[in-house]
């Protein structure tokens, strides 16, 4: 199952590489655990706690909530 959709950063990337994020407006937990390549990763790591981001995300393999980030797109908050 695939998801597109906008996400609020609740713990930015920790040391292992996941992210924490909470469905925007909703309040579904999700978590980063992989990404499709090093850009993605980058972008995604360099947003802090509370930023919105808008990404296209497919499960990371059989794991629960864990998700693999496809591309982000940072949302400006104007």
């Amino acid at each position: 199952m695939d998801r597109t959709g906008k996400y609020t950063i609740v713990d930015a990337c920790n040391d292992h590489g996941a992210i924490t994020l909470r469905e925007y407006p909703r309040n579904g937990t999700l978590y980063v655990v992989e990404y499709d390549d090093a850009d993605v990763e980058a972008a995604l790591s360099a947003l802090d706690a509370g930023s919105v981001v808008e990404l296209d995300l497919r499960r990371a393999g059989r794991r629960g909530n864990a998700w693999c980030a496809e591309s982000a797109r940072p949302v400006d908050p104007a």
